[in-house]
């Protein structure tokens, strides 16, 4: 493990039961889902990951040239906030920029945006975009691991809670110039909808 200043994670263990197949390789401009999502954070970070479940391991491993890690068996099936632990474990970096697999529209530009408001007074950085939190898509400090952790002992999965009581730069709807990147495709429907 080496440390580094900038970690790129990219949060792919959901099970897209309402989407019907695995949507992180369902295709958008010919290349599935999970690489848009590479892509936008890759010149920026030190290191990118995958983090995914054990069913979807295989499929992500046999990819050339990216790196998969599987979700800590502890804390499978506990949701992003399981994959975000499993990658400050897996990757010491001081910061996190988090990316769910599902956002075809996102854009280096946009990571970029949220990568340059690190500042040492803030524990996460994310987005507020048609009011409401965008945590899947946001900057987490290293600082919040031990938070995280006992969250997840605690059996409370849900990302909101993991804002509470910490140093938060919320981005507003009129910061964020890339609005259409937050359209998280979960069914057919909004495939149709946002990527045909």
């Amino acid at each position: 493990m080496r440390d580094v200043k900038l970690a790129g994670v990219i949060v792919a263990g959901g099970q897209s039961r309402r989407f019907g197949s695995d949507k992180a390789f369902s295709l958008y401009k010919g290349k599935p889902f999970f690489q848009h999502s590479m892509k936008a954070v890759a010149s920026l970070a030190d290191e990118v990951m995958i983090v995914t479940s054990a069913a979807l391991f295989p499929r992500f491993n046999a990819i050339p040239n990216v790196q998969v890690v599987e979700d800590l068996k502890e804390f499978k099936d506990c949701g992003p906030l399981g994959g975000i632990y499993t990658a400050m474990s897996e990757c010491r970096a001081e910061w996190y920029a988090v990316l769910p697999v599902d956002v075809p529209l996102v854009t280096r530009s946009l990571v970029e945006r949220l990568v340059s408001q690190i500042d040492e007074r803030y524990d996460a950085i994310v987005p507020i975009i048609g009011g409401k939190l965008q945590p899947l898509l946001a900057v987490y400090r290293y600082s919040l691991k031990e938070r995280i952790y006992d969250q997840l002992v605690s059996e409370d999965y849900k990302m909101g809670t993991i804002l509470k009581g910490v140093s938060v730069l919320y981005l507003t709807e009129e910061e964020i110039v890339e609005r259409e990147a937050f359209h998280n495709i979960n069914t057919k429907q909004d495939y149709d909808t946002y990527i045909k």
